[in-house]
C-alpha cells in the first residue's frame, strides 16, 4: 500500500552538502506510469470523493502530513483531492522514472540546475546552517551567506536602536522598499503576515510599478529626514526599480540636499559596480549572488527592511522554517515528502485531468498576499513549453494561479468553484490559534473555510437542478497552528519545493523566465519610441496605432 499516516518531527540541523557537478533529465511522458495515469484520467477511473471516503476508512489520516516546526505545527490534509491508492501509487513510480530525488540532491548540492543560464539554483544555501557548507566552483557560499547575513543583523539592529539615524539626527521610522517581482512580493508578504503578530518597530512601505502614482502616493506620506529608501534589484538594470529609485533620491534630495541621498539609501543587488552611479555608498550594499532567482529571493537580504521592521531574530526564525523544510524535504521519503506529495497531486491535476487553473485562498487575512507571490513563484518558473533540451512540450504544464483571502473569496468567485463548468482545484490555508482577542469570530473563520472544503467535495443534492451540487471537487487544506515567521517560513519553503518537483516531472528548467526577458527588451524599445515621438516603422499596425494614439491624447505628436 503507498499511503500511510505520517507524523514529521523536523528538527533544525547541521547539513553538510556535497558538489555535484552535472544532472541528467528524463522524459517520462512515454514510460508505464505516465501512460496509465493518462488511462485512468481518460477512463474516469477514480471514483467519487463521497465513494473514495466510504471506501477508504483511513484515507484522512493516510493522506495527511502533520510536521513539527519550532514547536509548532503544520497539517496538510489532501484527502479531498480526486486521488485513490492506485493513481497515488502511479505518481510514486512516475517521481522515479524521473529521478525528482536525484534531482532534489542535486539542486541542494549546488549542481547546474539552471541550464538555460549555466547557474546552481542555491535559494536553499541562504537558510543553511552557520558552519554547513555547500560548494560552488570551490568556494563555500554559506560563508558568504552568513557574513551577509551578519550585516543585515547589525544594520537593522542600528536602525532599531537609533544608532543609524538619518542626516539630521532624526531617528528612523519608515523604510521604503523599492523592488519588483521577487524583491517585492516576497518581502510585502513577510511585512504583512508577520504585522499582524508582532507590532513593527519601523514602519515599512512597497514600492513596486513603475507607475510613479504608487511612489509619489507612498512618499507623500512620509517624512524624509526619517525615512530609509531600500533599492533592491539583483541586476540593478530593473527599469521600474531604477525609475522609482530616482523618484524617491529626488525626494530626499529635495527636502535634505544631495549630499544626504546616500546617508538615506541602501542597496540590495548582485552587481555592486553599478551601484556608485545611483548616489548609493558602496559601503551600504547588500549582497545578492547570481545563483539566487529574484522569486526564491525572500531568504536573502532582499528581505532587509522586514529584520529592521521586526528584529533580526524574527528573521532567523523566518529562515530556520525555511531550512526545516528545506530538511524535510532532503530526507523524508516520498509518501511522507510534503513538497513531493502536492507537486505530484498538482501534475495530475494539471496534465492528466487537464485542469488548468488552480485557486489558492487562505482564510487568514495576515496571508492576504500569498496568492500573489504563488503567482509569480510558480507560473513565472513551470510556465514554459519547451524542455530543458529545447523540445517542445506535448503535455499540460503551469496551471494559472489565482484566489483570493477567505471569507472575502466565498461572496466574489466560489460561486464558479462549487457549480461552474471548469474543474478548479483549490488549496486553503488557516491558522487555528487567532491574532487577535475575537476568538469567536476567529472560530468562524476556521468554520468557513472547513465548510468550503467539504461542500466542494461533498456537494448536495436538491431537486432544484440550480441548488444542486455534484460535489467531487478537490481541494487540500493546510492548517498551521499558529503563524509565527518559523511557519511562515515553512509555508513559503514548501512551494518553493512543490515547484521543483513539478518541473523535474514536466522536464522545465524552473529557474529561468525568458518570456519576461523579451518582454523587458521590447519595454525599452517601444519607450525610447515614445520618447521620441516616433513610432517604429517596423512595429506591427497594432502596436503602432495605439503609440500613436498615446502620443496624440499626450500632447506630444
Amino acid at each position: 500500500m503507498c499511503f500511510r499516516p505520517s507524523v514529521v518531527v523536523v528538527r533544525h540541523g547541521s547539513v553538510t552538502l556535497q558538489h555535484a557537478s552535472s544532472l541528467s533529465f528524463v522524459d517520462v511522458t512515454t514510460c508505464e506510469q505516465w501512460l496509465s495515469l493518462k488511462s485512468r484520467a481518460t477512463r474516469g477511473a477514480v471514483a467519487p470523493l463521497a465513494e473514495l471516503f466510504a471506501s477508504e476508512p483511513s484515507r484522512t489520516q493516510a493522506m495527511s502530513i502533520e510536521l513539527n516546526v519550532d514547536g509548532q505545527s503544520i497539517l496538510i490534509d489532501a484527502s479531498k483531492q480526486n486521488v485513490d491508492k492506485e493513481v497515488f501509487c502511479e505518481l510514486a513510480g512516475l517521481a522515479m522514472r524521473a529521478a525528482v530525488a536525484d534531482a532534489r540532491d542535486a539542486m541542494l548540492s549546488g549542481a547546474v540546475v539552471n541550464t538555460s543560464e549555466v547557474q546552481p539554483a542555491l535559494h536553499t544555501a541562504l537558510r543553511a546552517p552557520r558552519g554547513s557548507r555547500v560548494d560552488v566552483n570551490g568556494v563555500n557560499v554559506v560563508d558568504e551567506v552568513w557574513s551577509v547575513r551578519d550585516k543585515v543583523s547589525a544594520l537593522a539592529h542600528d536602525v532599531r536602536e537609533g544608532r543609524r539615524v538619518g542626516a539630521t539626527g532624526k531617528r528612523i521610522t519608515d523604510v521604503v522598499n523599492i523592488g519588483i517581482g521577487g524583491s517585492d512580493l516576497g518581502p510585502a508578504l513577510v511585512y504583512s503576515a508577520l504585522s499582524t503578530t508582532r507590532d513593527p518597530q519601523v514602519r515599512v512601505s512597497f514600492v513596486s510599478n513603475v507607475d510613479p502614482t504608487n511612489v509619489t502616493h507612498v512618499l507623500a506620506a512620509l517624512d524624509p529626514a526619517s525615512t530609509l529608501v531600500v533599492v533592491c534589484s539583483k541586476s540593478f538594470s530593473t527599469a521600474e526599480t531604477l525609475a522609482n529609485a530616482r523618484i524617491a533620491q529626488q525626494w530626499l534630495a529635495d527636502a535634505l540636499g544631495r549630499e544626504a541621498v546616500a546617508h538615506h539609501t541602501i542597496a540590495v543587488t548582485v552587481d555592486a559596480s553599478k551601484v556608485a552611479a545611483s548616489g548609493i555608498a558602496a559601503s551600504t550594499v547588500l549582497s545578492m549572488w547570481s545563483w539566487v532567482g529574484g522569486r526564491y529571493s525572500v531568504s536573502s537580504a532582499v528581505n532587509v527592511c522586514n529584520a529592521i521592521a521586526f528584529g533580526a531574530d524574527a528573521i532567523d526564525q523566518f529562515l530556520g522554517g525555511m531550512r526545516a523544510m528545506d530538511e524535510h524535504f532532503a530526507t523524508e521519503p516520498f509518501e511522507r515528502n510534503a513538497p513531493m506529495v502536492l507537486g505530484l497531486i498538482g501534475v495530475w491535476n494539471r496534465s492528466f485531468l487537464g485542469r488548468g487553473s488552480h485557486a489558492m485562498v487562505p482564510y487568514s487575512d495576515a496571508l492576504s498576499l500569498f496568492p500573489a507571490y504563488l503567482q509569480q513563484l510558480e507560473m513565472e518558473s513551470n510556465g514554459k513549453s519547451v524542455s530543458r533540451d529545447g523540445e517542445v512540450i506535448e503535455t499540460e504544464t503551469a496551471p494559472v494561479i489565482w484566489g483570493g483571502v477567505g471569507t472575502n473569496a466565498q461572496h466574489a468567485f466560489m460561486q464558479l468553484i462549487h457549480q461552474g463548468t471548469s474543474t478548479v482545484p483549490v488549496t486553503f490555508i488557516g491558522v487555528a490559534r487567532p491574532t487577535t482577542a475575537h476568538h469567536e469570530e476567529h472560530t468562524a473563520l476556521v468554520a468557513n473555510m472547513i465548510a468550503q472544503s467539504a461542500a466542494l467535495a461533498f456537494g448536495r443534492s436538491h431537486e432544484d437542478p440550480a441548488r444542486a451540487m455534484a460535489g467531487n471537487r478537490p481541494s487540500t487544506t493546510i492548517l498551521l497552528s499558529a503563524l509565527t515567521p518559523s511557519t511562515l517560513g515553512a509555508l513559503i519553503a514548501l512551494f518553493e519545493h512543490v515547484v521543483f518537483v513539478q518541473g523535474c516531472v514536466w522536464g522545465i528548467n524552473s529557474f529561468d523566465q525568458w518570456g519576461v526577458e523579451l518582454g523587458k527588451k521590447l519595454a525599452h524599445e517601444v519607450a525610447a519610441e515614445l520618447v521620441s515621438g516616433s513610432p517604429g516603422a517596423s512595429r506591427d499596425a497594432s502596436s503602432i496605432q495605439l503609440q500613436k494614439w498615446y502620443l496624440q491624447h499626450t500632447s506630444r505628436a
